[in-house]
């Protein structure tokens, strides 16, 4: 991107050498042509009063004649400079509204600005590739979290809309093709604060390039990318993407997980979900006859998660599908009585609508629910802006694209540690996820709770010192539960996983002796995030929970303390 200045004084370059002969011209004059004192006697102008007189005369200051009353040939020189000049300043003004209109300038301006916010960020922050409806919800849940972020979008309105979002902190934001890889450094992909990229455009092929650049410009980046089919899901993966997010794949898998084990699958859409959200009531999808109507790949995979726990399926779609037999498929579009009555809806236990169009999800909806009003029906979401409609049929489940793909992206980002667990979850029965479940529940009022990981590592100050310094009592996973600023009292949290080298325990017992280089994920309100926090950079607080002792601090204190005891 050229210099603003260059590129200004380039533009500029024939109105001010005009402005300059103009001046140029008129100081000549006035120097050569003679003039008279107060005495009567001839003179001669010098070319400093001739250029201050032309200064103020041609920008319409005026002060008079200096320093003697002009000669008759001096004002009718003055006379031509006068309009001499006022030409020249119109042309210049011209030039510079027009200047200020044009396009490349303004990209330049907004470009420049950009740069410099991006290099005067202090805190950790993301870059957001794509900002449309799961990039504005990300975004809004960054900042609820205080967590600073980058987004580049190539749609200007858009950008327009994230300029006027209420936002705690000043987004930072540009209008541009964020497969440039210049433009991602600009951006701040190589920035020491950066802490990932979210490639998350509708351009698949823009966020292969996305994960590409990250991988060459900072491979130690996290990278989350989304894709929508598997060859380049492979393809990101072997550029080092962390995640790589298949919506149509992982709606199929939560899918069935709600149908095999609803438990495990309120618990992992509890821990994926939004903190402070209400949690979602438990949900029992029948497992009889379906009828899916439209058969993207979003039915796909969803009718492929049916088939898997047994049910019987039949799909209504207006194009030909080849693959499935004829009493599997009905051609149409399957928002009159007619097409859902051929495909069994009358004695259908579910009904699954997942067109890409909200309208004909819900007329599809509306009159299969008329037909059989006992249907259990899962519809999709297209658009987020249409929630209203939806939530006025009251669909039994509503799966909105944009909520999945961002809490894809927010599990993949908040910690590794989760999506660690999360994986554990699929391995245990229903009676341990709905013992959990009610633990979690219990302690944030039914509101999705906060997050968060501890590493007992050399950064953390407290453990080392209670590791190190001061072994006895050992410390267990009981202290990180104990309030570091009124002993007896618990920290509404609970651990959710301890990582000790390659063994992982999920939902450890509160007894458990801790060692150094453990990883801890637990689960709470922010109180006790806060209270973690502190514990990890206050030793005395840490000593605290685990002794429920003030011990002195000073050199000082500590020599008092050992004397009165006798030591």
């Amino acid at each position: 991107m050229p210099n603003i200045f260059f590129m200004v004084m380039r533009r500029m370059r024939a109105p001010i050498i005009t402005l300059i002969l103009i001046y140029s011209i008129a100081v000549l004059g006035l120097v050569l042509i003679p003039g008279v004192d107060d005495q009567g006697r001839p003179y001669q102008m010098g070319f400093f009063h001739a250029f201050y007189f032309i200064s103020y005369t041609a920008t319409s200051i005026g002060f008079g004649e200096t320093p003697h009353p002009f000669s008759y040939s001096q004002r009718l020189w003055v006379l031509c400079c006068i309009y001499l000049s006022v030409t020249g300043w119109a042309y210049n003004l011209g030039a510079i509204f027009t200047l200020f209109n044009d396009q490349a300038l303004k990209k330049a301006i907004k470009y420049a600005r950009f740069n410099n916010k991006v290099r005067r960020l202090r805190e950790p922050f993301y870059l957001v590739c794509g900002y449309g409806q799961t990039g504005r919800l990300l975004c809004k849940v960054l900042d609820r979290i205080n967590i600073r972020f980058v987004v580049v979008e190539l749609r200007e309105e858009r950008v327009n809309h994230l300029a006027l979002a209420d936002f705690q902190s000043d987004p930072v934001f540009y209008a541009g093709d964020a497969s440039n890889p210049e433009l991602l450094k600009i951006a701040g992909i190589t920035h020491p604060r950066c802490r990932g990229v979210l490639a998350i455009t509708g351009d698949e092929n823009v966020n292969l390039a996305i994960a590409m650049a990250a991988f060459v410009l900072q491979p130690k980046l996290v990278s989350v990318c989304r894709c929508k089919n598997k060859a380049v899901a492979d393809n990101m993966q072997s550029f080092g993407a962390n995640k790589v997010i298949n919506m149509f794949n992982a709606v199929g898998q939560r899918f069935q997980m709600l149908l095999h084990a609803p438990h495990s699958y309120r618990l992992w859409n509890l821990l994926s979900d939004f903190p402070g959200l209400p949690i979602a009531a438990l949900v029992r999808p029948p497992c009889g006859h379906w009828v899916v109507v439209g058969y993207g790949r979003f039915g796909i995979s969803m009718r492929a998660a049916l088939l898997k726990e047994g049910a019987t399926v039949t799909v209504i779609d207006p194009d030909p599908q080849p693959d499935l037999l004829p009493g599997q498929f009905v051609q149409a579009l399957g928002v009159n009585a007619d097409s859902l009555i051929a495909a069994g809806i009358e004695h259908a236990s579910g009904l699954l609508v997942c067109h890409d169009h909200d309208i004909n999800n819900l007329s599809a909806l509306a009159t299969a629910r008329v037909i059989n009003p006992k249907l259990f029906i899962v519809a999709r979401q297209n658009l987020r802006d249409n929630r209203l409609l939806f939530e006025a049929f009251k669909p039994d489940i509503t799966s909105v694209r944009s909520e999945i793909v961002a809490h894809e992206c927010l599990r993949a980002i908040e910690t590794p540690l989760l999506a660690q667990f999360l994986d554990l979850i699929k391995e245990e029965d229903e009676a341990w996820a709905k013992a959990l479940l009610d633990q979690l529940a219990s302690l944030c009022d039914n509101k999705v709770p906060e997050i968060w990981s501890i590493t007992l590592d050399a950064k953390n100050t407290a453990a080392v010192h209670a590791f190190l310094a001061n072994p006895s009592p050992p410390l267990r996973l009981a202290h990180w539960i104990n309030n570091p600023f009124d002993h007896g009292y618990k920290l509404q949290c609970l651990p959710l996983l301890r990582v000790h080298g390659d063994e992982l325990q999920a939902w450890p017992s509160l007894d458990t002796p801790l060692t150094f280089g453990d990883q801890l994920l637990f689960a709470g309100n922010r109180e006790a995030q806060s209270a973690h926090q502190a514990m990890q950079e206050a030793t005395h607080l840490l000593d605290f929970a685990r002794t429920g002792k003030t011990e002195p601090q000073s050199w000082v204190f500590r020599k008092l303390a050992g004397w009165q005891q006798g030591k």
